[in-house]
Order: C-alpha cells, then sequence, then structure tokens
C-alpha cells in the first residue's frame, strides 16, 4: 500500500511517572523495594519481578514499573526498539516551526543544536505499523513509530511523546488527519546516504515530494 492518510486519535504522553507508570524505588535485599510515590500511602514495601533480582547494574535508588506485565521490572525510559524517546523538531524554516513561534527565540539563541529536525516517538499497534512506520501528524510533524502500548490496540489510535507533562496536557487528544508511510514506501528509505543525513532529511516536513 503506498503513503495514504487515514484519521487517526493522537494522544499525547511524556515519560512522567504519571503517564508511563513507574515510581521511585529503594532496592532491598532480596525481592523486594520500597516504592516512594506522592498519595495518601508515600511508602509501600513492593515485590520485584522476577528475572530482574540480581540485576547489578541497577542503583540501590531507581526507577520500577507499577503497571502492566512490567510491573516491579526495572524502568529505563526506553522505548520498545530500545531508544530514548523524542518530541518531534520541525526545521526551522517550516510552517510549523512558525507556528510554534514562542519556542524559535530559544531555538536560535540558546540551543542552537534544536535548529536541526528530528522526528517524534510514536507508540502505536505494531501489528498495523511496524516500527519505523513514519508518520505525518498535523500541528506535532513527523513521528516514528517506535514504541508500543498494551492499551494501544488497532490502526486508529497512536500515542504521541511530549518531553514535559504539560506539553502533553496542552496537546491532550485529538482526532487528525495523518500521513502514514510504512518502511519501504518512502523515496528516502531507498537513498544510499550516511544514517544521520537520512534522519535529517527525514525531519524536513517542507520537503514532502521525498516521501513518495
Amino acid at each position: 500500500m503506498p503513503p495514504h492518510k487515514i484519521e487517526i486519535d493522537c494522544t499525547a504522553y511524556c515519560s512522567c511517572g504519571y503517564c508511563c507508570n513507574w515510581q521511585w524505588g529503594l532496592k532491598l535485599p532480596g525481592p523486594f523495594f520500597l516504592g516512594f510515590t506522592p498519595s495518601w500511602m508515600p511508602i509501600r514495601l513492593r515485590r520485584r519481578k522476577k528475572g530482574n533480582l540480581d540485576n547489578a547494574k541497577l542503583p540501590i535508588f531507581s526507577k520500577f514499573w507499577t503497571a502492566t506485565t512490567q510491573n516491579g521490572s526495572p524502568y529505563y525510559g526506553l522505548t520498545s526498539n530500545g531508544r530514548f524517546p523524542a518530541q518531534a523538531r520541525p526545521p526551522i524554516l517550516s510552517s510549523l516551526s512558525l507556528m510554534q513561534y514562542q519556542k524559535l527565540p530559544g531555538r536560535l539563541l540558546f540551543f542552537p543544536w534544536r535548529l536541526f529536525p528530528r522526528h517524534g516517538s510514536i507508540a502505536a499497534d505494531t501489528d498495523f505499523y511496524p516500527f519505523g512506520t513514519r508518520m505525518f501528524v498535523p500541528g506535532y510533524g513527523w513521528g516514528e513509530v517506535e514504541d508500543r502500548g498494551k492499551a494501544i490496540k488497532g490502526p486508529k489510535r497512536i500515542d504521541l511523546y511530549h518531553r514535559s507533562h504539560r506539553e502533553a496536557l496542552q496537546w491532550g487528544r485529538r482526532k487528525l488527519q495523518v500521513l502514514v508511510v510504512k518502511p519501504g514506501e518512502s523515496t528516502l528509505d531507498l537513498l544510499k546516504v550516511p544514517r544521520p543525513v537520512k534522519s535529517v532529511l527525514k525531519g524536513l516536513n517542507w520537503l514532502r515530494g521525498l516521501v513518495f
């Protein structure tokens, strides 16, 4: 199937404990840790997941999953394909950058490395959108499927990563017409150029001709 548009429910999330179901914990000898959370019961004795009991690299004070099948496992903040998630960053000379004009002074004066475009991390049902699927989400920019979630089922639901909980709340949940480009459907996938160059080109949403 060639690149196509489909109406998708786009929900925001970030790496905070509320969005990703983790909490700080103090590792104890044996299969337990003390979990700390801002609630009516701030300290709770929890069991570490079997298979993660002898992890020498795990710090004494670290993050642990508190939900899903990962409950009790160390939380490293990585996506399902082993990368750190990122928020989409549009190219400086794009309509999306102009829409986000309040971020331009910081990008130009204080964070020059943010002048380079970057795709955002998308969580989706990989039965429909395999890892590497690229999507252009209006108002967000280009993203790539790098994660999956147990609650994300079907082709009409994705989660978009934001770097702060405040920005995630501002985005909320939106139903949008999303351009979907699966691996191998883009001209960029066929270019024989270094991966960093290809990553920069993928972020240029105004080079729409390269998509096809």
